[in-house]
C-alpha cells in the first residue's frame, strides 16, 4: 500500500485568491465536542459512585439484607475505576486529535507547509508549484464513529506525500467535480485520477461534455456486449419501468470484522448491565445507561452490517440506493444528461477500487468490495445505458 497525504478536517475549502491564500487543516471543535461531554461524564459518574455518592456507606443486595463481602466491594470499585479510566482516555484522545494540525500557505509560486504535532513540535516545508503534479480528486472510504462514509478529497499532488496540499475535502459529493475543475484552471494544471488502468491525466479544458455529447460527437465509444456473461457477485433485474444492479451477497472486509468485535463486547456490556440491574442496587443509574447504550450501538452496527447497496437505472436518471435490515434509503441520483464521466477509480489509502459516476456537481461511488472483472463490466454496462 503505497503512503498517501494526511488530513484531519472532513470539511475544508482552500479560499485562493490571485494564487494567494492560507488554510489550516485540523479536527474541527464541534466534530469531538459530544465525544469530549460524553467521556467527561463517564469520568464523572465513576467518581461519584466510587465515593458512594449512589447508596448509603453499607451495600445490600436486593435478595436479602447482608452485607456485601469485601471482595464484592473491591470489584464494584474496580468496576468504577475502569469508567474513570476510560472517560479519561477518550477525553485525552480526543484533545490531542484536537491539537495536532497542518497549516498551509500559498504565495504565487511558492507553497509553505507547517506540521504541528503534540509530541514532536512543528516541521516546516518550502517547495516551489512547479513540483507539483496536477490535481487530483480521491475518494476515501473511513469511519466516524462506527458509521462507515465517504470523504471527497481534492489535492495538490507532490510526489512526496508529506508536502501535497489538501484544496478541498467534503463528505459531501455536492460540486466536487466542479471545485476540481476549478483548482485545475487556478493552477494550470492537469487533472489526476488513479483509475484501473493506471494514473490518468486530463486536461480540465476537456472535461465540461457530457456522455450523451461525446457520443453525439462520436469520441465516445460503446465497448458493451449484451451477450457477455453478467459477473457473478452481480444481480441484473429488469422491471417495467426500471433497470435495477444490485450486490448479490455481503462482502465484508477488516473493517467489518472489527465492528463484528464492537457488537460482540457491545453485547458482553448488555448483558453485565442487565445482571446488575437484576441483582444489585449499586451502580442502577450506570447499568441502565451501560445498558442503553451498549443496545443501541448494536442496532446501529448491525444495521450497518446487513447494508446492501444497489443501483437503479431509469429512464433519465440513475440513482444509488442502500437497504438496510428494516428499511431503505435513497442515498444519491444523477440526471444521465449531465453524467460527464463513468470510471474505475482507486482508493490509494486501500488500494480498493470503485466504479464512479461522475456529474459536475455529484459523485455516485458504487461497488467499493466487487473484483475489478466485475467493476469493468458494470462500467461498461452503465455507459451503454447512459448514452443510449
Amino acid at each position: 500500500m503505497k503512503k498517501i497525504p494526511r488530513y484531519f478536517s472532513n470539511n475544508l475549502t482552500f479560499s485562493i485568491n490571485n494564487k494567494k491564500g492560507i488554510c489550516t487543516d485540523r479536527i474541527k471543535l464541534r466534530s469531538i465536542f459530544l465525544s469530549l461531554i460524553i467521556s467527561l461524564l463517564l469520568a464523572a459518574l465513576g467518581l461519584y459512585d466510587l465515593s458512594n455518592g449512589f447508596g448509603n456507606t453499607q451495600i445490600t443486595l436486593r435478595m436479602g439484607t447482608d452485607n456485601i463481602p469485601d471482595e464484592q466491594i473491591a470489584s464494584t470499585a474496580f468496576f468504577d475505576l475502569c469508567f474513570v479510566a476510560i472517560g479519561c482516555l477518550v477525553f485525552a484522545n480526543k484533545m490531542m486529535r484536537f491539537l495536532r494540525y497542518n497549516k498551509y500557505k500559498i504565495d504565487n509560486e511558492t507553497i509553505t507547509i507547517i506540521k504541528r504535532r503534540l509530541f514532536h513540535g512543528k516541521k516546516q516545508f518550502n517547495e516551489s508549484l512547479n513540483n507539483y503534479e496536477g490535481v487530483r480528486f480521491r475518494v476515501e472510504f473511513f469511519q466516524i464513529g462506527i458509521i462507515a462514509k465517504n470523504r471527497y478529497v481534492v489535492e495538490l499532488l507532490n510526489k512526496n506525500p508529506e508536502r501535497s496540499v489538501p484544496l478541498y475535502l467534503s463528505t459531501s459529493n455536492r460540486g466536487v467535480r466542479q471545485k476540481l475543475k476549478e483548482y485545475a484552471k487556478l493552477f494550470k494544471l492537469p487533472i489526476i485520477e488513479n483509475t484501473d488502468d493506471g494514473i490518468k491525466y486530463v486536461d480540465y479544458k476537456d472535461m465540461d461534455k457530457s456522455l450523451i455529447e461525446l457520443n453525439k460527437h462520436g469520441t465516445l465509444v460503446d465497448t458493451y456486449d449484451e451477450y457477455e456473461r453478467l459477473p457473478k457477485l452481480l444481480v441484473y433485474v429488469r422491471k417495467k419501468d426500471k433497470i435495477v444492479i444490485k450486490i448479490k451477497k455481503l462482502l465484508w472486509d477488516a473493517y467489518n470484522a472489527i465492528s463484528w468485535l464492537v457488537v460482540c463486547l457491545s453485547g458482553i456490556l448488555a448483558i453485565s448491565g442487565i445482571t446488575t440491574i437484576i441483582f444489585s442496587q449499586h451502580l442502577i443509574l450506570t447499568a441502565y445507561l451501560l445498558t442503553a447504550l451498549s443496545l443501541a450501538v448494536m442496532v446501529v452496527l448491525l444495521h450497518v452490517l446487513f447494508r446492501k447497496e444497489k443501483l437503479v437505472i431509469k429512464r433519465h436518471k440513475i440513482v444509488h440506493t442502500y437497504k438496510y435490515l428494516l428499511f431503505s434509503t435513497k442515498h444519491n441520483q444523477i440526471m444521465k444528461n449531465e453524467i460527464e464521466a463513468v470510471e474505475i477509480e482507486k482508493n490509494p489509502a486501500n488500494e480498493r477500487y470503485y466504479v464512479a459516476i461522475i456529474s459536475n456537481n455529484n459523485t455516485i461511488a458504487f461497488g467499493a468490495k466487487l473484483k475489478i472483472k466485475d467493476l469493468r463490466w458494470l462500467k461498461r454496462f452503465l455507459i451503454h445505458e447512459i448514452i443510449c
